[in-house]
């Protein structure tokens, strides 16, 4: 498992992480639009129904009860509204294929905890990761990144 730093277009600070899920390495990258985790914002949101469709929302809300509303695999994308005053569209906070993250925004990943991971994204879920950066129980953060933990990799012990 390892997180790594870069600078994104905009010399903003964005990370890769590689993880391993289910014994295949799976990895995505972040983004940062500047959004608050606790901050509201116009959303538009695309879940899974129950039937197996997408459906498309909207509405205000903060990242934080977006991240935290939705039942286990139902959510698929949050986009949020641009916060320059003179845009009017939306940008990609969240996005999942097959289940796991494909991008994220800096502010959930800084914010997430696991007791989201396994009751939202359990295709996430990362036992041997949560190991390695001493997380204890479910309300710890799933993802560190702070200076301690970034540009390294983590290597799993044997049990």
């Amino acid at each position: 498992m390892y997180i790594k730093e870069h600078k994104g277009y905009s010399d903003e600070t964005v990370y890769s992480v590689e993880q391993r899920i289910g014994n295949k390495m799976h990895k995505f990258h972040t983004s940062e639009y500047g959004f608050k985790w606790d901050v509201e914002y116009d959303y538009r949101v695309v879940t899974k129904c129950v039937a197996g469709w997408m459906t498309i929302s909207e509405g205000k809300s903060t990242l934080q009860n977006l991240v935290n509303r939705y039942k286990k695999n139902a959510l698929q994308t949050i986009e949020l509204k641009s916060t320059h005053p003179d845009a009017d569209h939306y940008l990609t906070a969240l996005a999942l294929k097959a289940g796991k993250f494909a991008t994220v925004a800096n502010c959930i990943l800084e914010n997430i905890t696991i007791g989201t991971i396994h009751s939202s994204f359990p295709k996430m879920a990362d036992h041997g990761h949560w190991k390695a950066i001493g997380s204890k129980t479910w309300a710890d953060n799933a993802y560190r990144l702070e200076d301690s933990f970034k540009n390294i990799t983590l290597v799993e012990q044997a049990a």
